[in-house]
């Protein structure tokens, strides 16, 4: 089950595609998946994929952890634990990824339910530090290990298009205008991980998505990240240098050139 592993610095997989699961599973490589319902949509997965695929998933990755989302963040609080209870059915090893919804307590309850219920969590869709807090006191008492969500690239996107502009924000007063702690993604992470530790709290752990290059994987690992979870395109572009490409050609010609000797 998930909570076997610690995810001290682990890699998960942005995939429903259960070919790039099992390439990369056997790769030794990862140790989770992560689903939502864009992945899905991307790897060309319709409804009737849906439980079919994530079992085949949960069965690739043994005790590894999968995360699956709650496909309605607008339903009833009881609809959405109703649906998280059906998911938790598919597998032991399946995490329920709960959106941390603006402007209302839902997700907090629904994420209380979820823990009476002994079901693992990822609190997930978070742009912000303060998001984090409350994401990681929500669910620091599961027995489960669960997990906090914060989107890198589009945290990075949310200070630009929204905290940055003071035209917008002059409606959200009780938030604040933008603050140093959320001007980059990387301080985001690294108060986290200082609040946790401080906090003496083993759970949650911190992943980092909505990664858009190999770069930010190295930068969300340094920032004190736990996971970072990342695209199969991701995972293949962090193999690359080119420096390392023609250091290999010129090893495979001199080993050529030996043995006409």
């Amino acid at each position: 089950m998930a909570q076997s592993l610690h995810f001290n610095r682990s890699i998960f997989i942005d995939s429903s595609n259960i070919e790039e699961v099992k390439r990369w599973n056997a790769a030794g490589i990862i140790d989770g998946v992560t689903t939502n319902q864009s992945i899905m949509l991307k790897d060309g997965l319709n409804i009737k994929d849906f439980e079919k695929v994530v079992k085949l998933i949960c069965k690739e990755m043994g005790k590894k952890p999968v995360s699956v989302e709650i496909t309605d963040s607008s339903a009833p609080a009881k609809d959405m634990i109703k649906e998280a209870k059906r998911m938790n059915s598919f597998a032991p090893n399946v995490v329920v990824k709960v959106p941390l919804i603006p402007d209302t307590t839902k997700s907090l309850e629904v994420i209380q339910e979820l823990i009476s219920l002994n079901i693992a969590i990822n609190v997930t869709a978070i742009m912000t530090f303060e998001q984090m807090v409350v994401a990681a006191l929500a669910t620091r008492t599961n027995k489960r290990t669960s997990f906090i969500s914060l989107f890198w690239g589009r945290s990075m996107e949310d200070q630009v298009k929204y905290r940055g502009r003071f035209d917008f924000m002059a409606d959200y007063k009780r938030v604040g205008l933008e603050s140093r702690v959320n001007s980059d993604p990387k301080n985001i992470v690294e108060s986290t991980a200082a609040f946790l530790k401080e906090g003496g709290y083993e759970n949650p752990k911190i992943i980092v998505g909505s990664i858009r290059t190999a770069t930010m994987v190295g930068e969300s690992f340094a920032a004190g990240g736990n996971i970072v979870t990342i695209t199969p395109e991701i995972l293949m572009s962090m193999l690359f240098s080119q420096r390392t490409k023609e250091t290999i050609e010129q090893f495979d010609s001199d080993w050529k050139k030996l043995q006409k000797k």
